[in-house]
């Protein structure tokens, strides 16, 4: 595991600031790359590494309904998640009688 305070919300935000850095550098890889051929190259590269990261960034948003997130092979925290960690709650055990009158779990009163 990456540490208990790199969960996945800070790892989704480091990932969109490195696509941002990237894409800056490109952009003034073009402007200060006189030859055509060395740009293009550099500006290919920098994409292609901004397309690992986007990758590793949407992978991020499905996992934390799995509780198994993980970011270049390394496992990341899912913070505020009432399903993962150790006091997780099981949404198949939640046993609630609703009276079909009221639309109320049984035993409470609609005051």
């Amino acid at each position: 595991m990456l540490g208990e305070w790199l969960d996945a919300d800070r790892v989704s935000i480091a990932l969109i600031a490195g696509i941002a850095c990237l894409f800056i550098a490109a952009v003034v890889a073009l402007r200060l790359i006189r030859r055509l051929a060395l740009a293009v190259l550099i500006s290919v590269v920098l994409a292609g590494a901004a397309a690992v990261l986007a990758v590793q960034w949407s992978g991020l948003r499905d996992c934390q309904q799995t509780c198994t997130c993980e970011v270049f092979g390394r496992k990341v925290s899912v913070p505020q998640n009432p399903l993962c960690g150790p006091d997780r709650i099981d949404p198949g055990r939640i046993d609630v009688d609703i009276d079909i009158d009221t639309g109320l779990p049984s035993g409470n009163p609609a005051g």
